[in-house]
């Protein structure tokens, strides 16, 4: 119940009360002077009416409790411990019997009212009860958390996510499923005793009201530790061992807020942000992380926008050949530029996108406009350039992408023999059975494979083994401490003498100083992009590029 519709309720029953009230004055001071009123010929006693007048007031007491089954049976109360008052009192006073069958309507009534509201408070209780876990439901949350506003309570609000829970439905099912919910429901009451509540939102997400601020980190902390451990659960022919982990969003001090809502939305804030850390276990929510929620909204939003209304466009990285600096091709590479002259960095859009299917028509859209430019260079030139692709690791991952990147191709007119699919270490731990299939379908078809920063630990060897990878990129993070880190120097030197061994070219990025290129030619390295012979370039110096390239190998022959 909302603060608007609670203060509605409220003046209703006022309303209901005055009404109550005018009944029995009524009663009192008029009817009950009076003692039989005529009516032509009929003659109508007055305690009739007054008996009407209090069935009357006891309907409108019937419908305050089922407004409000607290203040509404307080203020019913009161109205018919009045008429009990006056009933009784005109008894002893008057020494009078008329009125007792209105006091004993009046203790019936009052045990009508008592039964009323008991009935209604155990629904309502069922209604806020989640079933699985007997602890209170997303309703109760939002019920106990209005309270807590209202009281200008500075406890504390966490949301617990529950990860893999979807794999114990799926493997075990939604039996065993349940029961694990309810054991985790718990051992977190166990832990948080009476220093706050406990809720289950729905699925794998539960939340905590902490009372005590000072003391809420701890008590959340030991709540994921035991989430975390094993957790037992029985049948009736064994007993299955199962492990979930856990991640919390926290919201501190909220006496600070004032809608629920707001609460909901920054408590969801952290508990995403923890969700996407590779390290934490919890979050709490501060403005920093608002606005980088906020950011990440707003770029998502230049994203539609540059896909519907043409803010992309290609630059091209020159890859060059260590020894004689001779051009091996480009990487294309994506840029946005909003209307006002806004850029916006391929750091933030493409990290945005690749959280949602955006990502998807940005790699459809990077592939034909760089084919359909490049298309031109190969054909007017002779030479096979090869033209470098970003592919994602969602897109990779979709059956039967390698079928419609041919028929692109084919559409387009590129020679696939210069065209290079370059893909991340991390693509071949994201659904590796279709990936797998669409990386030996693209190798099939004379299309280069190349593996972008290599070194970052994704991939065992024996996996890059069986794949028929062409070119292995080296992280420009291995590239910048070549010539002062020893250890860094030896890491590359294997990691090329160990592409050379599996009889792949191997490709430094973000070389940016000629003492980087030197040793890099020593370590025996085939070819270079970076700062330090060429930045990115738009397509017609990238045209140029390739004249004065043709030019050179003509001169030299």
């Amino acid at each position: 119940m909302n603060n608007a519709s609670s203060r509605t309720k409220k003046l209703i029953i006022i309303i209901a009360v005055f009404m109550c009230l005018c009944n029995s004055m009524v009663s009192a001071f008029v009817f009950s002077r009076i003692g039989i009123l005529k009516l032509g010929n009929y003659s109508l006693p007055a305690s009739s009416l007054n008996g009407t007048l209090q069935g009357l007031s006891f309907t409108i007491c019937i419908g305050m409790v089922i407004l409000d089954y607290n203040f509404g049976f307080i203020m019913a109360s009161v109205c018919i411990g009045i008429s009990f008052f006056g009933a009784t009192r005109a008894i002893i006073m008057g020494k009078d019997m008329t009125s007792l069958p209105g006091t004993l309507n009046c203790i019936l009534y009052i045990l009508t009212l008592v039964f009323i509201s008991r009935q209604l408070k155990l629904r309502k209780k069922i209604e806020l009860t989640d079933k699985i876990t007997n602890v209170l439901n997303r309703d109760g949350f939002e019920f106990v958390v209005r309270r807590k506003i209202h009281a200008s309570d500075r406890g504390v609000i966490a949301f617990l996510h529950l990860r893999g829970m979807t794999d114990i439905n799926i493997n075990l099912g939604r039996v065993r499923g349940d029961a694990v919910l309810h054991a985790v429901s718990l051992r977190i009451k166990k832990i948080i005793a009476d220093s706050g509540d406990l809720f289950r939102l729905g699925g794998p997400e539960f939340a905590l009201y902490l009372s005590s601020e000072s003391k809420s980190i701890e008590i959340i902390e030991k709540v994921i530790a035991s989430i975390e451990e094993k957790i037992e659960i029985e049948s009736e022919n064994d007993t299955v061992n199962v492990y979930i982990s856990c991640k919390a969003g926290i919201s501190d001090n909220i006496s600070k807020y004032k809608e629920l809502g707001e609460i909901i939305k920054n408590t969801d804030i952290a508990l995403n942000h923890a969700l996407k850390s590779d390290v934490l276990k919890y979050c709490v929510f501060n403005e920093e992380i608002k606005k980088s929620t906020d950011r990440n909204h707003e770029v998502e939003g230049f994203v539609k926008e540059a896909i519907d209304n043409n803010y992309f466009y290609l630059v091209y990285q020159p890859q060059f050949y260590i020894k004689n600096k001779r051009l091996r091709g480009f990487e294309s590479l994506i840029r946005m530029k909003l209307p006002d002259g806004t850029f916006v960095s391929p750091g933030e859009f493409i990290a945005v996108a690749e959280k949602s299917d955006l990502i998807l028509k940005i790699d459809s859209f990077v592939l034909r406009r760089a084919m359909e430019e490049f298309k031109t260079v190969l054909l007017e030139y002779g030479e096979c350039y090869t033209l470098s692709v970003n592919i994602s690791a969602k897109e990779l991952a979709i059956p039967g992408f390698a079928n419609r990147l041919l028929e692109i191709i084919e559409k387009v007119g590129f020679p696939k023999g210069c065209l290079e699919i370059e893909i991340t270490e991390y693509s071949l731990a994201i659904d590796s059975e279709n990936t797998v299939e669409n990386i030996k379908k693209i190798s099939e078809n004379d299309i280069k494979i190349a593996i972008d920063d290599f070194g970052t630990g994704y991939t065992s060897l024996s996996q890059l083994l069986k794949l028929p990878v062409s070119l292995l990129k080296i992280d420009k993070s291995l590239v910048d401490n070549i010539c002062v880190d020893g250890a860094n120097r030896d890491f590359i030197s294997a990691v090329i003498y160990m592409g050379h061994l599996m009889e792949c070219e191997v490709i430094s990025e973000g070389v940016e100083q000629n003492n980087q290129l030197s040793v890099l030619k020593e370590l025996g390295c085939d070819f270079v992009q970076g700062y330090v012979w060429s930045k990115p370039i738009d397509f017609t110096s990238a045209v140029e590029l390739c004249k004065e390239d043709v030019c050179k190998e003509r001169a030299v022959r």
